[in-house]
Parts: C-alpha cells; structure tokens; sequence
C-alpha cells in the first residue's frame, strides 16, 4: 500500500491544469492555440504596418495581440484559479492510499473510493503526479507528500494498475 498526503492550492491546481492540457487534452487544444498565435502574429503585423503608414488604430492591434498572448500564456493559470474555488475548503487536505484493487481519497469532508479502471491519462511533473479522470475531473498528488511508499514506487505501482504510460510534463 501507498500512502500520500497533499495540500490542495493554487500551486498545485495550476499544475494540474497545466499536466491535464498537455496530457488528456493536447489534441482539442492544439487546433486552438495555434489560431491563437496565428491571431497574434496578424495583429502585431496590421499593428506594424498601421504604424509606418502613421495610420491611427495600430495601438489597438498591439492591445489586442497583448490580450490575446495573456489569455495563451495565463490558460493553465485561470484554468487551476477556477479550478480550487470549485474545491470546498474542508476537501483541500486529501490522504489517498493506493491498495491493490482501489485507492481512497480521505478529505475532512468526505471518503472516495475511486477503481483505477477510471483513470484515463497519467501525468507527471517535477512536483507532481496527476491522474486525468474525465474531460475536467483529475486528481494531484505531490511528490514529497508520500508517507509510506516514494515516488518512484508509486510511478511503478500505477502503471502497473492501470496499464497507462505515465507522460512527463515540464
């Protein structure tokens, strides 16, 4: 059995939207993300041109490119900040042990008992492990939050659970 304690915050949330993007989710968004940058890169050349032909407006094409890049760059950001406000305080101090047929997830709030069929994706970062349940359900564990058990067991034990290859995440 493996034990973990984590402490859910902005930081870790913020990780886990980051690892579900680029782990469950990096088809439906690429398509997107790259109009986005095309977006921008349109707007910063009408904001160019506008500009040598000393044409009003061009300042409107650098805030709306500067709008679009923060949305780009903040997505995992807002996506995590929305992502605890949904999380009731008394379920942010999660106690998870792996046994061999499930797992538990313990909070003050209530016990889970989640079958590792349900796990669709499996993510892993410097921190954090992340496994992806559904389109916008997924849980984090940190890394030093193993009480009995390390990291590189659980990594073993997981995979070997739900036959997923882990996919690391910078």
């Amino acid at each position: 059995m493996l034990i973990n304690q984590t402490t859910i915050d902005k930081k870790s949330m913020i990780a886990l939207a980051r690892i579900s993007r680029k782990v469950a989710h990096s088809g439906r968004s690429r398509p997107v993300r790259r109009f986005a940058w095309f977006a921008v890169t349109v707007e910063l050349l009408l904001a160019v041109l506008f500009f040598r032909a000393g044409a009003d407006g061009w300042l409107t094409y650098v805030l709306m490119a500067a709008i679009m890049l923060a949305c780009i760059l903040g997505e995992d950001t807002v996506n995590g900040i929305l992502g605890l406000r949904q999380i009731l305080p008394d379920s942010r101090e999660v106690n998870a042990a792996f046994q061999e047929d499930h797992y538990v997830h313990r909070t003050r709030a209530a016990e889970t008992w989640w079958n590792y069929r349900q796990i669709r994706a499996i993510g892993e970062s410097k921190e954090y492990f992340a496994l992806v349940l559904d389109k916008g359900h997924g849980q984090i564990y940190t890394k030093e939050g193993f009480d009995w058990g390390s990291p590189e067991e659980f990594r073993e034990f997981i995979q070997r659970k739900t036959g997923l290859k882990i996919r690391k995440v910078k």
